[in-house]
């Protein structure tokens, strides 16, 4: 019996097409392969997720991609990181299956790689007062898909993973989660339509 739904946050109550976040950014192409290049695909951001597991600071990254790329285009470098939550949308009605998932007794957790920073964007929707508990990366400098933050989530709120489903878009950190023994549901990116899909088996 299911009895718990464990939700991630980018691109699933967050939506984040971090392509379509720098087209809106700059329409400069130079620029947008610049930060491509240099920042998205970087060890601190994608690469290591360096910024994600907490092991440094947003102004740390900022200087360590500074020094990297020869202080060539040290304003892009720091508008970007310092903005790019701007261009990130939390998805009203997810947030109300969310809620409506509570209303009918289902507990609900967050599972998520996340920074600080994007967290406290996302913390201004009220997501985290609504569910009944989470686990972020930064806060545990530990990261999906590997197995060590699942555990986290588990052991803390004492959940068996028979009865939870996980609701991510990423491939990888669904195969950990039905390795653990829970149901992985992958979803599409950024795509309200295919989570309600798996939300409404539920109300079924």
């Amino acid at each position: 019996m299911i009895k718990n739904v464990i939700f991630d946050i980018g691109n699933v109550l967050l939506n984040f097409d971090y392509k379509n976040v720098i087209e809106k950014y700059t329409n400069n192409v130079e620029e947008q392969k610049f930060i491509i290049d240099n920042i998205i695909n970087s060890p601190e951001w994608l690469g290591y997720a360096l910024i994600d597991t907490g092991y440094i600071t947003k102004k740390e990254a900022i200087e360590i991609v500074k020094d990297r790329t020869n202080h060539t285009n040290d304003e892009l470098i720091e508008n970007f990181w310092n903005n790019y939550n701007d261009y990130a949308i939390i998805d009203k009605d997810v947030l109300r299956l969310i809620k409506k998932l509570k209303e009918i007794g289902y507990s609900i957790y967050l599972l998520s790689n996340i920074n600080e920073y994007t967290y406290n964007f996302v913390k201004k929707s009220g997501v985290f007062d609504i569910v009944d508990g989470y686990v972020l990366s930064y806060q545990e400098h530990q990261i999906k898909p590997y197995i060590s933050i699942y555990n986290t989530l588990l052991n803390r709120y004492k959940l068996i993973p028979s009865e939870c489903i996980f609701i991510d878009d990423n491939e990888k950190n669904i195969a950990t989660a039905n390795k653990l023994g829970m149901i992985g549901k992958k979803v599409e990116p950024d795509c309200y339509e295919s989570v309600k899909e798996v939300v409404n088996e539920l109300l079924k």
